[in-house]
């Protein structure tokens, strides 16, 4: 029996798969098997798996497109490792990923679940566009999943003991499945992020947890509310909430006409503001090229974004920009992204631990 599971859904994903496969049959750790579950890919991601020959390599193949979440499921359903490490079919991971992560639980028998706490976010070429850290702490990792998603999904692997107690993905609170479901995995466990860069990010400018960030973050408030349900030993009542989760996805698959094309612009101009908060990050701390990188995606998203378009001039002016950085912090400060800056990370730490401290003295 091999002591990982490696979990990978793919759907259309051709251009990355290769590589992502790759990353993980060069792990250091070798004793692994890969799970690679192709959700009726319609883009040549099959060829691509096939002509992957290694025995450790698994498919699983839908005839018809059933979403991330249940492909995962079928994949735990099948895992023989009792540890289990999920990652996306367009990211890569660190050679020593597996080895890390393994040795850490293997050392740390509180632990259940452990990711990574700095990644680089590269764009479809393999460009950084920024690197972004995460609370690496077991209490400060607590405290941040209830207000905000703080890990990175395909950096994450746990004991295959966690998911048989906590249950799998449910398919009700796509795409923020990945929330709902580590809220319920830590609830049985110690969790922790490793100061380590154990995978790379892709940012698919166009995909839905970039763009359809009100629809993600409703998702995401129901589940935190669920958790504070079980949290204070209540029933969670996710059956009382289908009614407002369906409406929520119903709402979003029916946008038509105006209203799609004004959901459509709330998107982008969501997706230009993460941007440009990125590349002021990446310009306070003086790096330039990443800086303007991450302002050409933002302008890709919505050409109209003025900020952007002021934020890439100065990119382009290095003298100007090392003594104009105070005006671009206040963006940086205000961003809000699953992926911290190291600066904006140790700060939200000391102020989870202030809330924390002063709801106990009450």
């Amino acid at each position: 029996m091999p002591r990982v599971t490696v979990v990978m859904a793919v759907y259309n994903a051709a251009p990355f798969l290769r590589e992502a496969i790759a990353s993980v049959l060069s792990q250091t750790w070798r004793d692994f098997e890969l799970i690679v579950v192709d959700d009726a890919s319609t883009d040549g991601s099959s060829a691509v798996v096939e002509s992957c020959d290694d025995p450790r390599i698994r498919i699983i193949r839908h005839q018809t497109n059933v979403g991330a979440a249940l492909s995962r499921n079928d994949a735990l359903a099948e895992a023989r490792g009792d540890l289990i490490a999920i990652m996306d079919a367009d990211d890569v991971s660190n050679p020593t990923r597996l080895q890390r992560q393994v040795e850490f639980l293997d050392a740390h028998p509180a632990v259940g679940l452990v990711g990574c706490g700095v990644y680089d976010n590269v764009d479809a070429s393999g460009t950084v566009l920024y690197t972004s850290f995460l609370p690496e702490d077991n209490e400060t990792i607590q405290r941040a999943l209830m207000q905000r998603w703080c890990f990175l999904h395909s950096s994450i692997l746990f004991r295959r003991s966690l998911y048989q107690a906590a249950g799998g993905y449910r398919t009700a609170f796509e795409p923020a499945e990945d929330h709902d479901f580590v809220l319920r995995v830590v609830e049985h466990a110690q969790t922790r992020n490793l100061d380590e860069p154990l995978v790379t990010y892709r940012l698919n400018h166009s995909g839905l947890t970039v763009n359809g960030h009100q629809y993600v973050d409703e998702l995401r408030s129901i589940a935190i509310q669920l958790a504070r349900r079980r949290r204070a030993d209540e029933p969670e009542n996710l059956e009382a909430e289908m009614p407002r989760i369906l409406a929520l996805k119903q709402k979003r698959k029916s946008a038509r006409g105006l209203t799609g094309v004004i959901q459509q612009w709330r998107d982008s101009l969501y997706a230009a503001s993460r941007y440009y908060g990125f590349g002021c990050r990446e310009l306070c701390a003086g790096q330039l090229g990443r800086a303007r990188r991450c302002y050409v995606q933002s302008l890709r998203t919505n050409r109209m974004f003025v900020k952007s378009w002021i934020g890439w001039t100065f990119s382009l002016l290095p003298f100007i920009a090392v003594r104009a950085r105070f005006l671009f912090r206040s963006s940086m400060q205000q961003h809000n992204d699953p992926g911290w800056s190291r600066p904006f990370a140790e700060k939200e730490s000391s102020r989870l631990t202030t809330v924390a401290n002063g709801s106990a003295a009450r």
